[in-house]
C-alpha cells in the first residue's frame, strides 16, 4: 500500500511539488521568524547572561528593563552589605555614552562601569579576545566589544577604507580621549548599541550626573544561603526590588514578551505563514485528489474499502509533510548561517522543530482529511465512463 500510495503521489509530479512548496514555505516561515524571535528576546537580558558572577540583582522598585531604571546611592550600597546573607555586594553603572566619528556624526555606546575595588562586573576572563581586563585599572581606559569593534566602531583611513577599532586606538567618549586596552565577546544589546566596559568612577567622570550614583548593586550570596531568602531580606531593609539571576532574566524578558509589540509582530509572520501554507497545501492537494478520481475509483472498484483510501491519503500526507519540513527547517538554517556575524539574532530551539513539526503535520493531514469526503462518496462504476 506504502508503494502504491508513494507512486500515485509522485506520478503527478507538478501536484507533488505544489503541495511540498506550500508546506515548505509554512515551515520555513514558521521556523525562521520564530528563531529570530527567541534570538531577539534572549538579547533583552543579554548583559546579566554575561555576569554570571552576580547571583542578585538589586534595582530601583521602578524598573521595568535594563535601560529604564532610576539611579541608586551609596547609601543603599551599605544597606546591602550589612543584611544576613550577602558575602558580597558591588555597584555597577550602566549609561549610554556617545562616541564622535570622524564624519562628525555620532554613535551611542552603552558602557558598564564596574567596581573599581574588585572589578566585578566585567566579563570572565574566558571572554576576553585581545588585552587584559587588569589594564583598565589605568585612567582613561576602556574595553569594546569584539563585534561592535568590527563593524559599528570601525576606523576610518586616510584613503577612505577602514579597518576594525584595535587595542591602542585613541576614542572619544563625551568629549573626553580613552584608549582602548581590550577586545571582548558580548551578547548583543536589544538596541544594538556598542557594549564597552570601563572603572565606575571613570565612567561618572564621563557621564556627568551620575557621581557617586549607579543603575544596579550586583550581590553575591553567601555559600549556604538560600537566594530567594536573601532577596527578601534586601527588599525589606532598603525598599529597594532585589531579584536573583533568573528571576531577573524572566522579568526583563516577560515586560518585552507582555508590553511590548515584539511578540504580536513576529505572532503575524507566523500565523501567515501557517495560513498562506495551509491554503497552497490545501488547494494543491484537493486538486490532486480530484484529478486522480479514476484511480481511486480503480482500487474501489478492486475492492478497496474506505479505510483503505484513507490511509493512502494519509501516506501522502505524512510523505509530503516530512519532506516540506526538512526542505523548510533547511531552508531556515541556511538563513541562520547568512546571518552568522551580523546584528541580527539567530537561535534555532528543539522546541521551534517541534512546533514546526506539528504545525506542518497539522496542514497535510487537515488537507487530506478535507479531500477524503469526496473518495468516500467516489461511485466505483466511474472506471467505466467514458
Amino acid at each position: 500500500m506504502i508503494r502504491t500510495a508513494l507512486t500515485m503521489l509522485v506520478g503527478d509530479k507538478a501536484k507533488f511539488f505544489g503541495i511540498v512548496c506550500g508546506l515548505s514555505f509554512a515551515a520555513l516561515l514558521m521556523t525562521q521568524q520564530g528563531a529570530i524571535f527567541v534570538g531577539v528576546m534572549a538579547l533583552v537580558y543579554g548583559h546579566v547572561s554575561d555576569t554570571p558572577q552576580a547571583e542578585i540583582w538589586v534595582s530601583d522598585p521602578g524598573l521595568t528593563d535594563l535601560d529604564t531604571n532610576d539611579l541608586i546611592n551609596e547609601r543603599e550600597l551599605d544597606n546591602v552589605r550589612s543584611v544576613t546573607g550577602v558575602r558580597w555586594a558591588v555597584p555597577l553603572l550602566r549609561r549610554i555614552v556617545y562616541s564622535r566619528r570622524p564624519n562628525n556624526s555620532l554613535s551611542p555606546i552603552m558602557v558598564m562601569g564596574v567596581d573599581d575595588a574588585t572589578g566585578l562586573g566585567f566579563p570572565l576572563e574566558s571572554s576576553m579576545v585581545a588585552g587584559s581586563l587588569d589594564a583598565l585599572r589605568h585612567d582613561g581606559t576602556v574595553v569594546i566589544d569584539e563585534h561592535a569593534a568590527k563593524t559599528k566602531l570601525r576606523v576610518k583611513l586616510p584613503d577612505g577604507t577602514s579597518r576594525p577599532l584595535t587595542i591602542g586606538d585613541q576614542m572619544t567618549m563625551n568629549g573626553r580621549g580613552v584608549e582602548v586596552v581590550g577586545l571582548c565577546r558580548s551578547t548583543l544589546a536589544l538596541f544594538l548599541y556598542p557594549t564597552a566596559y570601563m572603572m565606575r568612577s571613570q565612567l561618572s567622570t564621563i557621564d556627568t550626573g551620575s557621581d557617586r550614583s549607579f543603575n544596579f548593586i550586583l550581590v553575591g550570596a553567601d555559600a549556604d544561603a538560600d537566594t530567594d531568602a536573601v532577596c527578601a531580606k534586601v527588599n525589606e531593609a532598603t525598599g529597594l526590588i532585589a531579584r536573583n539571576r533568573r528571576d531577573f532574566s524572566q522579568f526583563i524578558y516577560e515586560f518585552y514578551l507582555y508590553e511590548t509589540g515584539l511578540a504580536p509582530n513576529f505572532a503575524i509572520a507566523v500565523i501567515l505563514g501557517f495560513i498562506v501554507g495551509a491554503a497552497i497545501a490545501g488547494q494543491t492537494f484537493s486538486q490532486y485528489v480530484s484529478d486522480n478520481r479514476r484511480v481511486f475509483a480503480s482500487l474501489k472498484a478492486m475492492g478497496m474499502r474506505n479505510a483503505g483510501l484513507m490511509k493512502i491519503l494519509l501516506i501522502q500526507a505524512f510523505f509530503t509533510a516530512m519532506i516540506g519540513l526538512g526542505l523548510g527547517v533547511g531552508g531556515a538554517v541556511c538563513f541562520g548561517w547568512l546571518l552568522d556575524g551580523t546584528d541580527l539574532s539567530f537561535r534555532l530551539e528543539p522546541s521551534l522543530l517541534a512546533i514546526s513539526f506539528m504545525a506542518v503535520m497539522l496542514i497535510s493531514i487537515a488537507a487530506a482529511l478535507v479531500s477524503l469526503r469526496s473518495l468516500l462518496r467516489l461511485d466505483p462504476a466511474l472506471v467505466f465512463r467514458s
